[in-house]
């Protein structure tokens, strides 16, 4: 029985352990590049040579030159079709004034620094001095459609497809990428990765040990048998529902709630009931689940499902038949009676038939 339980448990675990794996690795694997990024900290942009570029690293840039923008990101409100400019692209290039080994590439913007980079486009273009503008920001690749507007910049100024190659780099900085508060969220998102990894791990090794089952086992010490007479009740129990593992024995009744198996007296049941939901996304129903509700002596309530409503009153005929002592079915009155005049609840039946689970067993084995 033990062991049945257990592998139970596992299987019923897999789908929340793989769920939870699944999303821890997907978010570590997302900011993992960005975290190594931030343990590395800013560096200088103009210290970097060209070859030294690339998509892990976070700078600290003093623009003071710039060769204009080269693409613009925009979005457009459907209902009024009103566009509104987000980023703007400019063309830069790497190193210091006064670095002799450089290449031209990007640095994406946000359109509300528009103003201060088309000023120091002018600048530029009359080569005049002005005032650096530092930007941070993180060093990304360009996708594809940004790298083809980057090279239409440079082949209507008339460049070759070999000097492109040569003398531009695919990258741009993104300002305020991985900075300031996207840098918190970045950390955020990895620490959320590796809890639900540890979760996920800490998960299947409590139910591969069996940690499921102290639940099942601190409820048969309470009922007060033996494992070997919860071990045959378990074998003799009439099976109802093999998903849960939900069956009911002459003593006790047997059921899974998630991945944690579950017992109880069946001389401590008092009522018994079908619950039926019924399931809805924005309004269109989903489908119907029907659940059998036992209430415990101790006012302790327990939700056992079954696949189908024939599956539910084939339940609830037999308790009726096995534990005359319980309580069937369910009404408002019923429910009020049994929350404020739980005394003469038990009245109804419990208190009035006598808790022997083999009476039944023994009248039909005379008949």
């Amino acid at each position: 029985m033990f062991e049945k339980l257990k592998k139970r448990s596992v299987k019923n675990s897999l789908f929340s352990v793989v769920v939870l794996l699944a999303i821890g690795v997907a978010l570590v694997a997302l900011e993992f590049s960005n975290v190594v990024s931030l343990l590395r900290g800013h560096v200088a942009f103009e210290t970097l040579e060209p070859d030294e570029i690339n998509s892990s690293l976070i700078v600290d840039a003093s623009i003071n030159t710039n060769f204009g923008a080269y693409l613009e990101e925009y979005e457009k409100n459907t209902n009024t079709n009103y566009t509104r400019t987000t980023s703007l692209y400019y063309v830069i290039w790497t190193g210091d004034d006064y670095a002799e080994d450089f290449k031209y590439m990007g640095i994406k913007v946000p359109a509300s620094e528009e103003a201060a980079m088309e000023e120091i486009a002018e600048a530029t273009y009359y080569e005049e001095y002005i005032e650096p503008v530092v930007y941070s920001g993180a060093i990304n690749k360009m996708s594809s459609e940004e790298y083809k507007y980057f090279k239409e910049y440079f082949t209507e100024a008339g460049w070759t497809e070999e000097e492109i190659e040569e003398y531009t780099l695919p990258y741009y900085i993104n300002v305020n990428a991985l900075v300031g508060g996207a840098a918190a969220t970045a950390w955020v998102i990895m620490a959320i990765g590796v809890i639900l990894l540890i979760l996920g791990i800490c998960r299947l090794i409590y139910v591969l040990r069996g940690g499921s089952l102290k639940t099942f086992k601190k409820e048969l010490q309470e009922i007060g048998i033996s494992d070997h007479e919860a071990e045959y009740e378990y074998e003799g129990a009439k099976l109802f529902n093999k998903k849960n593992d939900f069956r009911i024995g002459k003593r006790i009744t047997f059921f899974m709630s998630g991945s944690k198996p579950h017992m109880l007296s069946n001389t401590k049941i008092v009522w018994a009931y079908q619950k039926t939901t019924t399931h809805r996304t924005n309004g269109i129903k989903t489908g119907i689940t029907y659940d059998i509700v036992f209430k415990t002596y101790e006012k302790k309530s327990f939700e056992v499902n079954v696949p189908m409503e024939s599956d539910s009153q084939e339940v609830l005929q037999y308790i009726n038949q096995a534990m005359p002592w319980v309580v069937i079915g369910f009404d408002k009155e019923l429910e009020n009676m049994y929350l404020k005049d739980y005394q003469n609840f038990l009245q109804i039946r419990y208190n009035q038939v006598p808790h022997d689970p083999y009476a039944n067993i023994q009248q039909d084995e005379q008949i």
